[in-house]
């Protein structure tokens, strides 16, 4: 198995059309009052960056094993690596140190890859490319993984309605069309379930539910239950 990554054709899923209208403009007017004949400035806050330290959370695919995945999920000292090359190939699962990137740094990964005979300490860093786009990259941008930008609803989700849940929604078939696989990690139990991707996303048995459908917004980055559950992507 090679150590590098990523790319598969994106995740094509089909987006409703909206019309934004036309754009307004807004005039704000601001009335100082003040005993001095100075006239004060308002000195906006500074905006701050997004923290994505921990956004590595995520489903990313490898160019050299393009029927494959990886699938990374933990915390900011830990993670689990799901690793898979090929479609006649078993799932492995691989422990991950992380050291979370603080005040706009980096955040490190360290692989231990021992058993699939590799080495123990391979270390990516979880970053973007010139595109902005996602990727873990390893020996100084030699290899790399990739979470395409457009991906959809492909990814690792956080649950509303459950905080230690782990969602984990990937595509089937070569990484190609609308059939997904899903799993919830609680713990140490995995469910999962198959779902189809469209204008709305449909799960199939869904647990204890059977099929029920929820909308994906691409700009929020999340997955709307009728009941109004909410799965946020990291």
């Amino acid at each position: 198995m090679a150590v590098s990554s990523v790319s598969v054709d994106a995740f094509q899923f089909q987006r409703q059309s909206k019309n934004w209208g036309s754009s307004r403009r807004r005039d704000v007017l601001i009335t100082i009052t003040t005993a001095s004949p100075l006239v004060s400035l308002l000195t906006p806050k500074p905006v701050l960056a997004k923290d994505e330290s921990m956004n590595y959370q995520a489903v990313w695919f490898d160019p050299k094993n393009p029927d494959g995945y990886r699938v990374l999920f933990g915390d900011d000292q830990r993670a689990t690596l799901l690793l898979k090359d090929g479609l006649s190939d078993n799932e492995a699962t691989l422990p991950v140190r992380v050291i979370k990137g603080e005040e706009g740094k980096e955040t490190k990964l360290t692989f231990d890859f021992s058993k699939l005979g590799l080495p123990t300490d391979v270390e990516g860093t979880f970053t973007r490319n010139r595109e902005k786009v996602r990727i873990i990259s390893f020996d100084n941008g030699k290899n790399y993984w990739i979470n395409k930008k457009f991906e959809g609803p492909i990814g690792v989700f956080k649950d509303s309605t459950n905080s230690k849940r782990v969602i984990i929604i990937r595509q089937v078939n070569n990484n190609r069309g609308s059939d997904c696989m899903v799993e919830f990690h609680d713990g140490g139990s995995i469910i999962s379930f198959t779902a189809t991707a469209g204008n709305t996303f449909t799960f199939n048995n869904f647990p204890d539910k059977g099929e029920v459908t929820a909308t994906f917004n691409m700009f929020r980055r999340t997955l709307t239950f009728e009941d109004g559950t909410v799965w946020t992507k990291y």
